[in-house]
């Protein structure tokens, strides 16, 4: 743990940055809608759904953070000490951190936020991006839309500490997801020369999507015509929760090994674009 130490003090002040980022925008977004009278808010079968996007904000910083580890610090922390086994392993278990301690700030804010904007509306609220209750109302969107049911009837799920605590580890995972893919994405731009990032993350995606645009254009009755007969199976395999948690810990599992391999024996910034 020694070893780690110097990397944890390094780390100290992007922590407290990002915790200040993320308070700042969740709090400007949500308390915008507030201050408005729910402006972007709908109400609907007697719930004021009140859209929240402190999940989508917290993973998107995360993944930034990710690429601010490895794209960015590994430089600064290998200049200082050539120790990059321990660099990593600091950088891991401070991603590890922050997904628990954003994990718990999410969820709590959600369920603040639900009776913050009860009080204020005087509703009944359902806030959109929190799990806890937005997991069981997509799964009800889901099976109304198979059963041709028009209505879709928005319920609140179980409030249990049992819950509460499972929801925690989901957007935990999430998160950890967010920031590993991050870590990798950062370490793949530290490795490779610009040209190559350039033809692997601007140009080849850019033709990727112009040929997907054009094949649907002209292939648009083939495409409608699956997604219709395969709807029903897409949107089973999109909720489940089992499909779900492995395609997570895949992810990690891959792209931290992947990260790991870029980064053991990486030079220093003016010599790191060796590969490709």
């Amino acid at each position: 743990m020694n070893k780690l130490m110097p990397y944890f003090r390094l780390m100290k002040k992007s922590i407290i940055l990002m915790i200040v980022i993320t308070l700042s925008i969740v709090i400007t977004n949500d308390g915008k809608e507030i201050l408005t009278g729910f402006k972007y808010s709908e109400f609907e079968n007697g719930y004021l759904i009140f859209k929240s996007e402190i999940y989508s904000i917290t993973a998107l910083l995360m993944f930034i953070y990710g690429i601010y580890l490895s794209y960015i610090k590994f430089n600064v922390a290998i200049n200082i000490k050539a120790d990059r086994k321990s660099y990593i392993k600091a950088s891991i278990i401070t991603m590890i951190g922050m997904g628990i301690v954003f994990s718990i700030f999410t969820a709590l804010w959600s369920l603040i936020l639900k009776f913050v904007v009860e009080y204020v509306s005087g509703k009944n609220a359902l806030v959109l991006g929190d799990s806890a209750y937005f997991v069981n109302t997509f799964i009800d969107i889901i099976n109304s839309s198979l059963e041709m049911v028009t209505t879709v009837l928005y319920a609140f799920s179980d409030l249990s500490i049992r819950r509460f605590i499972m929801d925690i580890l989901g957007q935990f995972l999430t998160l950890f997801t967010f920031s590993s893919i991050g870590f990798l994405f950062g370490s793949i731009l530290y490795r490779l020369k610009k040209k190559t990032s350039i033809i692997i993350f601007l140009i080849i995606p850019t033709i990727v999507i112009t040929l997907g645009v054009t094949f649907s254009i002209f292939n648009t009755d083939l495409i409608m015509n699956y997604i219709a007969m395969n709807l029903a199976d897409i949107l089973r395999f999109i909720i489940n929760v089992n499909i779900r948690l492995i395609i997570k810990l895949l992810t990690i599992v891959i792209s931290l090994t992947c990260s790991v391999l870029l980064l053991k024996n990486a030079p220093i910034k003016e010599y790191a674009h060796d590969l490709i």
